[in-house]
């Protein structure tokens, strides 16, 4: 995939190369060799068609329980949740109605609302650092490892080999063969 430092004067296909712009810069690469109606015929893409027309189904489903909820229950990520557990159900092949009464049952229930409590106030800790804990991908507090403290006699080393080490380097900056360097 070939990238465009420059605005190219066309998107699109054009002879073998397709030209394209993804999060607002574009690139270029070769035409695929798939067609829609290849894919629409072929029986290597049988499945992905039966999958298709699932999801489709689906789809209709799912549109259809998400009209039967309240205003405050519908969000679109909870439209999608219904296509997906519709598509779960026909894949174990039940029936339409089958899969409408029971997502009805679970999702349809209506939203009670409850008497409002007094508000609580809660108190704040006192202005202080907070502390940093650290924090695992899953978002579970972690504890540091801690250094193990070195003994004497092994830090002593360290630090004298340091020492060492900088004024040996420090004789090394001027270069015996400087003299024969031709300028």
């Amino acid at each position: 995939m070939a990238r465009f430092n420059c605005i190219p004067p066309v998107t699109g296909t054009i002879g073998p190369v397709c030209i394209y712009q993804m999060y607002g810069r574009y690139f270029m690469r070769t035409r695929s060799s798939l067609t829609g109606k290849r894919v629409k015929k072929d029986p290597a893409f049988r499945k992905t068609m039966l999958y298709a027309a699932l999801l489709g189904k689906a789809s209709r489903i799912g549109s259809k329980i998400y009209a039967a909820l309240p205003a405050e229950r519908k969000r679109h990520t909870l439209y999608r949740k219904l296509t997906g557990e519709a598509m779960t159900w026909l894949k174990y092949e039940w029936k339409e109605e089958e899969i409408i009464t029971y997502l009805l049952k679970q999702y349809g229930q209506p939203v009670i609302k409850l008497q409002q409590e007094p508000k609580v106030v809660a108190l704040r800790a006192p202005f202080g650092h907070k502390s940093q804990r650290l924090r695992d991908r899953k978002g579970r507090s972690v504890e540091p490892i801690k250094e193990k403290k070195l003994p004497l006699s092994l830090a002593l080393y360290r630090l004298h080999d340091r020492a060492f080490r900088r004024q040996y380097n420090q004789s090394l900056t001027t270069y015996p063969w400087s003299e024969y360097v031709m300028t």
